[in-house]
This record gives C-alpha cells, structure tokens and sequence, in this order.
C-alpha cells in the first residue's frame, strides 16, 4: 500500500477529505450566505387542533417559509413562501391601546384590562372604557412596585421577563406583585466619556455581603383598593438588623404560583443562606401563609426562572422539580404539599415537565439520561411507573408536544447529522418527516469535521465531554495550536451533541488556517446533576480548570495539540475563567482572551456570589483562593482583556483592579476598552471585539497574516 493510499483512507476515516475530492471555497464563496449546506430549520409557531404550523427565517434572502401540516395523516396542507419574516400569531399588546408611558404591559387573561408599571408603580388600563387605575403610590428611586430591582432580574426572576415583577391571577380578579425596598442596598456609580462633561449613571447593586433589597408581595384588585400584603419578610419598626445590613428573617421571592382555580397565592421562599427553601400558600383574604413544602440542602437551592412547580389541570396536585437527591427529578404532591410519590429516579437529569396527560395519567418530560450531551423526550406514570423513552438515537432532540399530548415534532440532530424534523405521534410511531436540512451543496463542499469526545476527570468520577472542530486538512504527525472556548460556571452546560455550523464565518476559516478549536464543560457543568455541580461549592474556579486541563493533555496525546500554544477564551464568567487560567492556573494555558470577567467574586453581585460561595465573611479563604486579584503575580502567557465601560454586570472595576496590580508587578498584558457599551458589545463595537479576537488569534496562534480588515497593520 502505497503513501497515497493510505494518506486517502486516513482521509476518509476522519472525514477531512482531500483537495480535490470536494470543491474547495473561495473567498468570494465564503463571504456569500446564499452557498450554504444546510437550510433553516422549520420550527413550530403554533399547535392548531387538526393542523401543526411550521415556519423558518432564511436571513440571506430576507424570505420566510410557512409550513402547515395535517397532525393525523401529515399530508402537507401548505407550503408557502414570502419576503420578510412570517407572521406573528402569538398575539401581545397593540401599540395604540397602550397608555402613555407603559413598561411591560400585560392583557389580562380575560382579555378586559392591561397592566403596566409606570416610574416604579402598578396600574392597570380597563379597555371597555379605557379606565387608567393607579395601584399603588409611593413608587421613587429606591421604592420599585411591579418592576424588579436589578439582582432580582438577572438572578431569580430572570432576564426574559425584562424586570416584570407582576402576575395576574387566572380568573384576572387580582394582581400578584413585588415591592422592592432598594434604600438599604449600596449604589454602583458607572462613567463614561461621551460629550463635553462625560457621563454618569448610578445602579443599585448589592454585592457579596452587602445589604439586599428588602422584597414583599401584595395582592390587589385591578380596580384598585387596598393591598392585601403577605405576611412573609415583614420587617416591624424594631428589627434588629445583621452586621451585613440584612433583616434575620428576611429572604429572596422567587417567582410566585397562582393556584389554577385562583383561590391562592403560592411563593417561593429562599433564606439568604440559599440553602433552606419553603413554598408557602397565601390567603388572599389576609395576608396569612401556610407552609407547603420545605426543602433544605448542604449546598444551595436555586429559585432563578427556571420552573420547579407544574400544576395537575385537575387541580387535584402539582409536580415539584428539584435536585435534592443529587439529580434533577420529579416529584407528585397534594395541594396540601404533601409527597404522594417520586415520578422519577436514578442518575440523570430532567430538564423540564412539556405537559400532563391526566386522563392517561402520563407525564411528558426532557432530560439528559441516555447519551452525554443529548436531549432526549420521555413519557413516565405519575405513580413513577411505564417510564418510556420518545426520542431515538444518539441525537440532540428539541421537542414541542401538541396541546393534546397526543403528538410532538422532534428537530433532532448531532455533530454528524445536520438537523431533520418530523411529527411523531406519543406512542412513539413516526406519522411524517417534514424536513432535511441537509441540501444539495452538503456532498459538494469540503467542510471541517467536527467530534464529539468524552472524557473522565482526572480522579475518574465525572464525565467531561468536549466538541472539537479539527483542522480542515490535518496532516498526520503535526502539532497544531488550540482555542478552548469556555463559560464555566456551576449548570452552565454548553457542550451538546448536536449539529453547529462549521461551514462558513469563523470557524471555517480558523478550520482552514490550522486551529484546533474546542468547547468544553467542565465535571459541574451540569452533565454529573447536582453531584457534580456540588463540588465547586466554595470553590468556584478550582474545578473548572483541574478539567480543563485534562481536556489538553487529552489533545496533547490525541488530537496532536501544541501545548506551546493553547488558548483559553471566554466572556463573563468564561472571561474569569480566562483570567484564571493564565495566573493560578498558569503553565497549562499559553495564551488567553478574557471579556466582562470577573475578576474576585467579592465585586460580583451577592445573589448569584452567595448562592456558590456564601459571604466573603463566611468563606474568606474560598474567596480568596478564587480571585484572579489574588493569583495577578503568577500570570504567564499572553492575554488580552476587554471590557464595557458601561457594564452594569459585570462592572468594569473588575478589570481596573485586575490591570492595576498587573502594571504594578510589571506585567504584561494587552486591553481593549469599549465605551458606551453594556455587558457584551452590540453593533460595530461587537465586530470591532470580534476583529480585535481574531487579529490576535493569527499573530499569537497561528504566525499568519490575519486577512480581516480591522486588524492592526502589524497584524495584517
């Protein structure tokens, strides 16, 4: 067998092919969205009884497609194309009725009124004679009514819902809200450079150990009256405030719970702590609560925006999530919250409840459990019983199920499989493929090949998967550089097996440029459950990257890694881990791209610092152990760090502080600093970071000539 011979079964194996054996890209052809290998994927916009609407946006040619399907036959009933995007049948709030000044206007389940906030009050509007009411009074700077205080936003109630803090009962007779009391927590002060005198704007912001917004919850007719307020986080006028400037009962609201029939109110309680958590019902009567369920964890307790009550539409139980055993599972209670029986069990993690089928008395759920990194769609007993696996494969599926829960359309894909879409029935019987992505340019072009790899912690009890894109022409016995794309971070799982596009933009031209190019999770990632994740209480950093670096002595061994030239990148919390990995992880990582970092979780807000690392009183040498500050003098490599001038995140001081002891050790380092942006560059201030990234990529990596225009000259 000859060079040649076997140079091409290499070739084959591997999937890289040979020059000549597909057609190879030109730059005209790369910078062309039109020449691609797959097509956009159709996706559900709406279940209607006897028919299932798909549509999917194609950006290069600004067109739309529509999709109807018979549910019983799967006969398409129509096919449609048009210019711009496709119709939006999920309704909302027509801009004529809003009243003037409305912030995150809600029309009421029975469709008569709207509320709203307005300078941090409650209103609402009654449209049959467009009646504006005022509920509540003394909303100012530092009192919030219906709109949340900033950490509440970005840690419990969540981003999505834009600082809503208000909801209606399903009967639409009452409203739900919070009232935020920010006088005691500490104010941030963020500056800018724009005009002749600059900029300055003020945030409230608790950080580690600092006092929290005090939060309570009121009900209140929409037509105004008095509030009824829950007697839960009263604080009398004799409270004896904590050294931190916290009241001793005092704890955070998570996202609260109308009971179907509307006749209570359910909240989520969380000490300070984030270990001790309570469901309590309200009355709506008094104010008076009674206790549900109580739940009480050695680590934490999350209450963010991911849902942990499902109601039974009978209204005869409800199905608690929670991840007490070690892993995410299901649980039937009474109303009264009393447990009738575990729904699930065993090491894997349910993902989220898609819906209940009473009269079959089935539940319809994802979860992480038979293939690392792979959603999968499954049906189980409410008595725990006939647990029965609807997915297939070693795929990625992304579920809707049909009101009825009678059918579902799965999207489902894997690195080596680009997505396809079909409706399927819940007893598990295909009724119709719909869509193959894959289109006729796939068996044409060469494209990178792109792995999905496993690997065990260094002491063999967690599973670490990585995604790795290879070289687009790997030759046998090279070494190439490597860029670890990472976020970190405790269930912040990001390595799915599931198709990403290699084809074109970045990636494809790093591919073709000779760089090995990996994302990787880490053993508390979330694919381990809460086994995993607890072993960074305390200690976030440390972990991360004890698996990141088996990830490069895996490719050092394996993937032919130049560990000379291993790059570490991330943003946020992957910019922490950047900044980490460079200073007290240093003599594994050469070289980094850190942005928004973190750089000591004593700066970072308390919610989200506390939940992980208790207070830096509680924790001092945690807290120490996983600051970059800390570690500044062992930084080696080289890194380049960005940051938002206007971050009101991830503040910008993180970076100051971080650069500062750098100069002051006589390090170097590069910097670039974006004004007027936030926490992530928008606009021509993101393809500026992205340039900046790139440039050094192919000055520090890969000793080429960068071809982007917005590189340095040096770097050109």
């Amino acid at each position: 067998m000859n060079k040649k011979t076997v140079l091409f079964l290499l070739c084959a194996l591997t999937g890289t092919g040979l020059a000549g054996q597909k057609k190879q890209r030109s730059e005209a052809e790369l910078n062309d969205p039109r020449i691609r290998i797959t097509d956009p994927v159709l996706r559900v916009a709406q279940w209607q009884g006897a028919t299932v609407e798909l549509t999917s946006r194609d950006a290069a040619t600004q067109t739309s497609r529509r999709v109807s399907v018979d549910v019983a036959t799967g006969a398409i009933v129509s096919d449609r194309q048009q210019d711009g995007d496709a119709p939006d049948d999920r309704g909302g709030v027509p801009d004529s009725l809003l009243p003037q000044g409305a912030v995150n206007p809600v029309v009421s389940p029975d469709g008569a009124y709207i509320a709203f906030t307005r300078d941090h009050d409650l209103y609402t509007f009654r449209l049959s004679d467009r009646r504006e009411t005022r509920l509540t009074f003394d909303g100012c700077d530092a009192i919030l009514n219906g709109h949340a205080s900033w950490v509440y936003m970005e840690e419990i109630l969540g981003r999505a819902g834009r600082y809503r803090a208000f909801w209606w009962s399903p009967d639409s007779r009452r409203l739900a809200f919070f009232r935020f009391d920010d006088a005691r927590t500490p104010l941030i002060t963020i500056t800018d450079s724009p005009s002749q005198n600059g900029y300055v704007e003020t945030w409230r912001y608790p950080k580690a150990g600092q006092p929290l917004p005090s939060v309570r919850a009121g009900i209140v007719s929409p037509d105004g009256g008095a509030v009824v307020w829950a007697k839960v986080n009263e604080q009398p006028s004799d409270t004896a405030w904590r050294d931190d400037g916290r009241a001793p009962q005092e704890g955070y609201l998570g996202t609260p719970r109308w009971r179907p029939d509307s006749r209570a109110l359910w909240l989520q309680w969380l000490d300070y702590g984030q270990n001790h958590y309570r469901l309590l019902e309200v009355d709506l009567a008094s104010g008076a609560t009674a206790e549900l369920y109580e739940e009480r964890q050695d680590t934490w307790v999350a209450i963010d925006d991911e849902p942990r009550i499902c109601f039974l539409e009978s209204g005869h139980g409800f199905i608690m999530k929670s991840d007490k055993s070690g892993w995410s599972q299901l649980y039937l209670h009474d109303m009264d919250g009393r447990l009738r029986n575990p729904i699930t069990a065993g090491s894997y993690t349910v993902l989220e409840v898609l819906g209940v089928d009473e009269q079959q008395g089935v539940v319809y759920f994802t979860c992480y459990k038979d293939h690392v990194g792979c959603v999968d769609f499954y049906r189980v007993g409410l008595d725990g019983t006939r647990l029965q696996r609807l997915s297939f494969g070693a795929f990625s599926h992304r579920i809707s199920l049909s009101d009825d829960k009678r059918h579902f359309i799965t999207i489902w894909s894997n690195v080596d499989t680009p997505p396809k879409v079909a409706l399927y029935r819940t007893d598990g019987s295909l009724v119709r493929l719909i869509q193959d992505t894959k289109n006729a340019h796939f068996e044409t072009y060469e494209r990178p090949a792109t792995e999905f790899v496993t690997l065990r912690s260094d002491d063999g009890q967690f599973v670490i998967p990585l995604r790795i894109t290879w070289p687009l022409h790997r030759e046998a016995g090279r070494r190439y550089p490597v860029r670890l794309a990472v976020y970190g971070g405790p269930g912040a799982l990001t390595v799915r097996n599931e198709w990403t596009e290699t084809f074109g933009g970045d990636a494809f031209r790093l591919s073709r440029d000779g760089l090995i190019q990996v994302a990787i999770d880490h053993r508390g990632s979330g694919h381990n459950g809460k086994v995993g994740m607890a072993q960074m209480y305390r200690r976030l950093g440390y972990w991360e990257l004890k698996d990141y670096a088996q990830g490069v002595r895996w490719l050092a061994a394996n993937g032919q890694a130049d560990t000379a030239k291993i790059l570490i990148s991330g943003y946020s919390y992957g910019g922490y881990i950047a900044c980490y990995a460079l200073t007290a992880g240093a003599g594994v990582f050469t070289h980094g791209v850190a942005g928004g970092s973190v750089t000591d979780w004593a700066l970072y807000d308390a919610a989200y610092a506390e939940r992980y690392m208790d207070t830096p009183a509680e924790n001092p040498d945690g807290y120490r152990q996983s600051s970059v500050l800390a570690h500044a003098d062992r930084l080696q490599g080289r890194l380049l760090i960005a940051h938002g001038l206007r971050d009101e995140n991830v503040h910008a001081q993180h970076t100051f502080q971080f650069i500062a002891l750098l100069q002051d050790l006589q390090k170097s380092f590069e910097l670039m600093i974006y004004p007027e942006s936030r926490h992530g560059n928008r606009g021509l201030k993101k393809e500026h970071s992205d340039r900046m990234e790139r440039a050094f990529i192919y000055r520090e990596l890969l000793a080429k000539p960068c071809d982007d225009a917005a590189a340095h000259p040096e770097d050109r």
